[in-house]
């Protein structure tokens, strides 16, 4: 209750800074542009002070039953490396441990199933949480977006009271996303965003029919608000194969902020 009274005082607050653009909010009171500047001003911030994280990793992969319960087929124990730049981000994982269907993998199936995932990853193009998720506010792309304020969520968004937005894109181009961006009232750091690539992958021997994807951040004790948890969900047609379906969860643990990493674990290698 005390964090929906701050978040609605937040919003009288935005309203008395900006009343020229009230006509954007009328039926909310707040003003989503304020709101906008915020979220950036907060990220550019945490930006300035952070150099890079490791994380320890946990994936879990396998499929959705027809009553909704995930059965495991695959499970990675990993580590990852981000070096934040100027304008990109370096990432880079390590993989100790391989699991199939609950048994342990020797170290020759882990480096071969490794190798073949970062290969996959490559050149599908694919996301992971080094990427900058508020780039459809950032204002060189916003023609490139509709983006819509919901309001003050319904509902807490892991315990917290959120700003929500929704992001469509103009476009139907493969480094688009659509979305729901939740973001803290208090702090206004992204709490969750839920998105799906604006254009789905179609290749001869795989077409995605659907891709959902979810990352879900939350504070250190040093204040950085970090991914805790990065979900994906999806559907495709596989040669000579129908209704392919697969999900899989990486769990983020025991950050460790600016540590003493050097550029060469970023370098490609033929191992990579």
């Amino acid at each position: 209750m005390k964090r929906l009274i701050a978040a609605l005082f937040l919003g009288s607050v935005l309203l008395s800074a900006a009343p020229a653009v009230l006509a954007q909010a009328e039926t909310t009171g707040i003003d989503p542009e304020a709101i906008i500047e915020r979220m950036l001003a907060v990220e550019r911030q945490q930006a300035a002070a952070l150099d890079n994280v490791v994380l320890e990793a946990e994936y879990l992969e396998g499929e959705e039953e027809e009553n909704g319960e995930f059965v495991e087929k695959v499970r990675f124990d990993k580590r990852v490396y981000i070096r934040y730049l100027e304008d990109t981000a370096w990432y880079h994982e390590e993989y100790f441990a391989y699991y199939k269907d609950g048994r342990a993998q020797d170290s020759k199936d882990l480096a071969k199933e490794a190798a073949k995932r970062k290969e996959k990853k490559r050149k599908r193009k694919a996301r992971d949480i080094s990427f900058p998720m508020l780039a459809p506010f950032y204002p060189e792309n916003r023609d490139q977006y509709e983006i819509v304020y919901q309001g003050i969520n319904t509902e807490e968004i892991e315990s917290y009271v959120c700003h929500r937005f929704t992001v469509t894109a103009k476009v139907e181009g493969a480094e688009q996303i659509n979305g729901d961006f939740f973001v803290e009232a208090d702090s206004f750091h992204l709490v969750r965003v839920d998105f799906s690539p604006a254009k789905l992958v179609k290749k001869t021997m795989f077409k995605l029919k659907q891709l959902n994807m979810s990352v879900v951040y939350g504070p250190t004790p040093d204040g950085f608000w970090l991914p805790r948890r990065f979900d994906i969900e999806g559907e495709g047609k596989a040669a000579f194969f129908f209704g392919v379906k697969f999900a899989g969860t990486e769990y983020y643990r025991n950050p460790t902020v600016n540590a003493d990493i050097s550029d060469e674990i970023f370098e490609v290698t033929d191992d990579d």
